[in-house]
């Protein structure tokens, strides 16, 4: 193809033609020829993809708005995991998605005898977790049954894309051209059109898609798009309709042992979704097994299938039924010498949703305890109903060997209302407790840090509308130094001595309120199970202590506003943010120190999560003043790194975070800074994230703070990272 000359080659021509007209003046000899105009050739593959792109935007907003999308997730072997069809509905961006059938071939896993399970967790988090408990449902077994996890879009910029590093350049985005190269392989002519097959692969040290698309070069419109980045194959055949759409797409990894594909049908046909909340994004029925009629209505013809998914269907209907479930109880109940000692006494029976474990001999001993080796046997029972709401009971008993010292705590809780999250806990018991997990590495088990607890403690807990959460609480307590506790055999007891007070009695009333705007979610039979929102969470939480109440010695009112929120860009990558500020309404003097809040002081080398801790606090303090405190991360997910030569290579992200702390009758005000360079892996089927960090500020830091090394694991149900 052929298109017009630069200004320079005009100019010259110019030069030419009134030179020749000067020439002309001297001697009538000279023929004054016609100018012309001088061509250049370019790229052909260059000139389809400029056309493409131009078309690409136009044809991009003709999607439909409504569509029955039939999907699936298999094996390698032809396995099927899942079959399932929605009706989708597109409003301002958002997907609203309502499951009219599901099916999960994944046979029940019976447990004919007993196993042992030991664990252990540590959280800087102190905010209470209002979906603690609730089931995650669906979408968290299977992520790609959500729809708006299904759409994938390779022709657009891509962010934070499966075993991708960082963002995807878009094979049609506008800096496209600069970062792949591209090549017409193909050329050929049917009946209606001329078409081509349109080769791309990235640039030297650039990260991209390598593949092909096919294109109707008439109408300048993609018809069919091939191509893979890492592990991941991703095959589009878009709609030859007016509209502009997917109509099959098939995603695979690791050369297919993977697989998740979906069928679009009945576009633009539903009915209007007026009356569906804008918030619901999913309603997903139980388990439901459908007979052949009903999939071979939107399952592409295929005998093979159709004859394992009948087979499936049958052995599934017997996994599940009360007959088989009984049986392989009774195996699971049946008494043998070695439970007692190290599996575990159990009893269970799922037809009548009930369930009892007690511990096991060589899981109920710690000789971290306070004050030396205890004795710590555990149990627990659960009770689900036909209703869903469900009674829970565990029990802990806490035996000291060397101060015989006898301990324990009772706690139940009862789920009434799954739809509400709504439920009654109460908790009694007389422990040794942490006064504050807020503290660094090597105050987490001192004997400082504990102090023995006689409570009672009952909360309820309620969502009154969607996103606004209660949880209202009333706390009878007794609080005692273990001072006069003998240490001698303890581990830890060397660490720092127990704190000295004064023996007293709280009872208080506390409200925590979470408000969190615009909340997604969906529903799957009687459980509401919550997403995410675009806006920021809202937390307030007072406690009051009342005087005189069952001889109650506190008469503080202390209280807590917190804003945080997760913020995603698709070209800058994202951020995390925290917000908080609090204190006390009386005198702070008034208030013992066990109430006070609590700031964490860093750890040498150990980055720990910093949203909710300090990186280079020279120690861990407390105080019952007035505070304010933001923490902010910001990952660039390969937007600066990814446009060097060469680093590229590498697969690092940037990150930077800063922390503050200020207390003003202190006169304190601390600013942190770091930055750092984190690298995205697999750690089996976890993604990990791990990072190295150079502290800023503040300048006279200690030097055991300035590097730091931390890790995260990426959040599967919410598809994001943690900070």
């Amino acid at each position: 193809m052929r298109i017009f000359g630069t200004m320079k080659v005009r100019l010259l021509l110019f030069c030419l033609t009134i030179s020749g007209i000067l020439r002309a003046q001297v001697s009538d000899t000279t023929v004054l020829l016609p100018s012309v105009t001088v061509m250049y050739e370019e790229d052909e593959a260059q000139l389809l993809w400029r056309r493409l792109s131009e078309h690409w935007a136009l044809y991009e907003k003709q999607s439909y708005e409504s569509a029955k999308i039939y999907s699936r997730q298999s094996t390698a072997s032809n396995t099927v995991e899942f079959e399932q069809v929605s009706n989708v509905y597109r409003s301002q961006e958002s997907w609203y998605q309502e499951v009219i059938g599901f099916k999960d071939y994944d046979r029940p896993t019976v447990d004919f005898g007993s196993s042992f399970s030991a664990g252990a967790t540590f959280s800087f988090d102190g905010d209470y977790d209002f979906s603690e408990g609730s089931d995650k449902g669906v979408f968290s077994k299977y992520p790609y049954s959500k729809y708006e996890k299904l759409r994938i879009r390779p022709l657009k910029r891509m962010v934070d894309i499966e075993y991708a590093p960082s963002p995807i350049v878009g094979v049609m985005d506008r800096n496209a051209f600069n970062h792949y190269d591209f090549q017409i392989i193909a050329k050929w002519e049917s009946d209606s059109s001329e078409h081509a097959t349109l080769f791309f692969t990235p640039r030297d040290n650039r990260v991209g898609w390598t593949g092909q698309v096919q294109v109707d070069v008439r109408d300048t419109r993609i018809v069919e798009f091939e191509g893979a980045i890492g592990e991941m194959e991703v095959l589009q055949h878009f709609s030859t309709s007016s509209l502009f759409f997917v109509e099959h797409q098939k995603l695979s990894w690791s050369n297919g042992a993977f697989q998740v594909e979906y069928w679009a049908s009945e576009v633009n046909l539903l009915p209007e979704m007026a009356d569906k909340p804008r918030n619901l994004v999913a309603v997903i029925p139980d388990q439901q097994v459908q007979g052949t009629d009903f999939w071979a209505q939107y399952r592409p013809k295929d005998d093979k299938l159709d004859a394992w998914t009948a087979r499936q269907d049958s052995i599934i209907r017997y996994l599940n039924s009360d007959e088989y479930l009984d049986s392989a109880d009774a195996v699971y109940n049946e008494f043998h010498w070695y439970e007692p000692l190290v599996s575990g006494v159990g009893y269970r029976k799922r037809s009548a949703g009930t369930h009892f474990f007690y511990s096991p001999l060589i899981g109920q001993f710690n000789a971290f305890g306070v004050g030396g080796w205890r004795w710590t046997p555990f149990a627990f029972g659960t009770k689900r109903f036909e209703n869903d709401q469900m009674l829970s009971i565990t029990g802990r008993l806490n035996y000291g060997l060397t101060n015989a010292d006898t301990k324990g705590t009772l706690g139940a809780t009862y789920t009434y209302a799954p739809l509400r999250n709504a439920s009654w806990t109460v908790n009694v018991g007389n422990d040794y407790q942490q006064i504050t997990q807020s503290v660094d590495l090597t105050g987490l088990f001192a004997r400082s840090n504990f102090i023995e607890k006689t409570f009672t403690e009952v909360y309820h807990r309620f969502e009154w509308f969607n996103g606004f959460y209660t949880r209202l609480g009333f706390e009878y307590s007794k609080r005692e130094s273990i001072e006069n506790l003998d240490l001698g055999n303890d581990i830890f007891g060397s660490l720092t001595p127990p704190q000295t007070f004064e023996t007293y009695t709280v009872g208080q009333v506390s409200a925590e309120i979470l408000i969190r705007p615009y909340q997604r979610y969906y529903l799957k039979g009687r459980q509401k199970i919550v997403l995410s929102s675009k806006w920021p969470d809202f937390r307030i939480v007072f406690k009051q202590g009342i005087p005189n109440l069952l001889n109650s010695d506190v008469r503080y009112s202390k209280y807590e506003f917190i804003v945080e929120d997760y913020v995603p860009s698709n070209r800058l990558g994202f951020s995390h943010y925290r917000v908080a500020s609090g204190g006390f309404l009386n005198d702070p003097s008034t208030v013992r120190f066990i109430e006070y809040k609590w700031f964490r002081g860093g750890d040498y080398f150990l980055y720990t999560h910093p949203l909710y801790t300090f990186q280079n606090l020279p120690e861990t303090f407390a105080t019952p003043e007035v505070y304010f405190m933001a923490n902010a991360t910001h990952h660039f997910e390969g937007f600066l790194l990814n446009r060097v030569p060469l680093i590229r290579r590498l697969k690092l992200n940037v990150a930077m975070g800063a922390s503050m702390l200020s207390i003003p009758s202190r006169s304190l005000m601390h600013l942190e800074t770091y930055v750092g360079a984190e690298r995205k892996m697999k750690l089996w089927d976890q993604k990990v994230r791990w990072g190295m960090y150079y502290g800023l500020l503040p300048n006279d830091m200690n030097p055991g703070y300035r590097i730091k090394i931390g890790m995260d694991f990426k959040d599967t149900f919410l598809d994001r990272w943690n900070f």
